[in-house]
């Protein structure tokens, strides 16, 4: 049963919302969309499964109280990245499963989330923003949302890569919202970027990684939106016996790390048709930006609109010390954007941190979500480390 949550007016095509019913509920699991508005007007869709159709009848009755679990999704991403895994191996729907309420966030400039209330998305002017409006603004009320329509004090919390950053962003710069979360699990973590080892953020921190007039003429574009075209190819290129498949695998080896085994391969053709989901150059350069000074901090905009900015001539760097929830990390040899140096640098300075290395060598970025073994590797471990956080938790807390 698919049921549509808002009053808002939402911009994106029926069909893609439709599609993304679609998905969930031909594996007969409930599902409702949502919007929710932010505090700059960016208008955000989100999904929630809110019980599983394997419970017994009492205890996915949709009215029963739950604990709440929240996930949200890394740059060029949307919540597709949880579900297209399938009902028995993706994380959405195993922790339905478990007994969650489970809700998929979408951050602003997404397939899902590409609406303003009063900005066309085909001006500049939508796209002035970063990962720091992301964590602060979209992340914070995407949070609110659930929280109040669940009827939940606090919720568990997962993503991967640029959704851990949001994290960092939202913990640090709004310390209360420490409070809202229960146990946190982040999958390729990424904040600090000292040994990041991609090739392109290499090349492209030499141009971009530092404000410039090209940075300013390539920040604030829209980046790889998902198009009808490509759609099509994906169908043909990625599909299980095109004679291109390679070129569709290799990609993710590219960005993610070379010669991991684990990936799935059947999911190449709902990956491709999904992804990129779209964003703002302006969350790269942020990255390339971190990756030249070597700090996790604000955008740079330059000297001159520093001081106007943050009243000092650098970006204040995020107080990661202000992130007192304590954060399961998860890491991985093979990973291009996530080294394990920076992961275990970062959680020196986190109050609390509990890090899981992949005990596989080849294990990349992309892994930690379309594996063949994810459920066993990651998804068992998050789970059942949750069940355990609400069973100590449970005397006098309300979920």
């Amino acid at each position: 049963m698919w049921q549509q949550r808002s009053p808002d007016l939402i911009l994106i095509p029926r069909c893609e919302r439709q599609l993304r019913a679609t998905l969930i509920t031909n594996h007969n699991y409930p599902v409702e969309e949502h919007t929710v508005n932010t505090p700059d007007d960016y208008i955000l869709t989100i999904y929630r499964i809110p019980t599983s159709p394997k419970l017994h009848p009492q205890l996915s009755n949709e009215t029963t109280q739950k604990p709440v679990v929240f996930l949200q999704h890394g740059i060029l991403c949307a919540s597709d990245d949880w579900i297209i895994n399938g009902p028995e191996t993706s994380l959405a729907y195993m922790f339905a499963d478990a007994g969650y309420d489970v809700w998929l966030g979408n951050a602003r400039g997404n397939t899902y989330s590409r609406q303003h209330k009063h900005i066309h998305p085909d001006t500049s002017d939508f796209w002035k923003f970063s990962w720091h409006e992301i964590g602060v603004y979209d992340l914070a009320a995407m949070l609110d949302y659930a929280l109040s329509a669940s009827n939940a004090s606090s919720l568990h919390f997962v993503a991967h890569s640029q959704g851990t950053t949001t994290f960092f962003v939202l913990m640090s710069s709004l310390p209360w919202y420490n409070e809202k979360v229960r146990s946190v699990h982040l999958l390729a973590p990424i904040a600090y970027m000292r040994n990041h080892s991609f090739i392109l953020s290499k090349l492209g921190g030499i141009f971009l990684g530092s404000p410039s007039f090209l940075s300013w003429i390539l920040g604030s574009m829209e980046l790889l939106p998902i198009t009808s075209l490509q759609k099509l190819m994906c169908e043909h290129v990625c599909s299980e016996g095109s004679m291109f498949k390679f070129l569709c695998s290799g990609l993710l080896d590219f960005i993610g790390g070379w010669g991991t085994r684990h990936l799935n391969q059947t999911l190449l053709t709902d990956v491709c048709a999904t992804h990129p989901a779209g964003a703002s150059t302006s969350q790269i350069i942020h990255y390339l930006q971190l990756y030249t000074s070597g700090d996790f901090r604000q955008y740079d905009h330059g000297r001159e609109q520093n001081e106007i900015i943050y009243q000092q001539a650098t970006p204040p760097s995020y107080n990661v010390k202000n992130i007192n929830s304590c954060v399961h990390m998860y890491y991985s040899d093979n990973d291009y954007m996530s080294a394990v140096e920076d992961v275990e640098y970062l959680a020196s300075l986190l109050p609390c941190a509990e890090l899981y290395r992949i005990p596989y060598s080849d294990w990349n970025h992309y892994d930690f979500l379309w594996s063949i073994n994810v459920k066993e590797v990651i998804n068992n471990r998050i789970i059942d480390k949750m069940e355990r956080y609400d069973i100590e938790h449970a005397t006098g807390m309300s979920f």
